[in-house]
């Protein structure tokens, strides 16, 4: 059976969005958490806060995890192609990250080495994960 040379666009971009999404769902679950089991009972501003602080790390932590076993899982059957499916998931995530990052009340000066940080690790466990996968035919 051939390798198929095309590149999943659609699915690049949907797995893209769809790390956006389960990132945020991880950061709501990680404030649920916090906020009833460990500081119950603050007023909102305080988890609002909390959220600030712990969002970009849990999108570090979770996207290495998310970018490595998604860049595998495109690559399947696209061998010949997995270098450039592994440098443009993450490509394609920072792109939409940057447009709602511009959307938003983002203080970029303070932010700047924890999004260059995230982009690297994100960039890099994608590549790692697509790059190492074994051609099966």
């Amino acid at each position: 059976m051939a390798a198929n040379n095309k590149i999943p666009w659609l699915k690049i971009i949907g797995w893209a969005l769809l790390i956006h999404i389960i990132l945020i769902a991880l950061s709501i679950l990680e404030v649920v958490i916090f906020s009833a089991l460990i500081e119950p009972g603050q007023q909102p501003t305080y988890y609002e806060e909390h959220a600030q602080i712990t969002a970009p790390y849990i999108s570090i932590i979770f996207g290495i995890i998310l970018f490595f076993f998604i860049s595998r899982l495109l690559v399947k059957k696209r061998y010949n192609k997995r270098k450039l499916i592994g440098l443009m998931l993450p490509a394609i995530y920072i792109i939409m990250d940057l447009v709602f990052l511009l959307l938003s009340d983002t203080d970029w000066g303070q932010q700047y080495l924890i999004f260059m940080i995230s982009f690297i690790t994100k960039t890099l466990a994608s590549y790692i994960g697509a790059t190492t996968i074994k051609n099966k035919e």
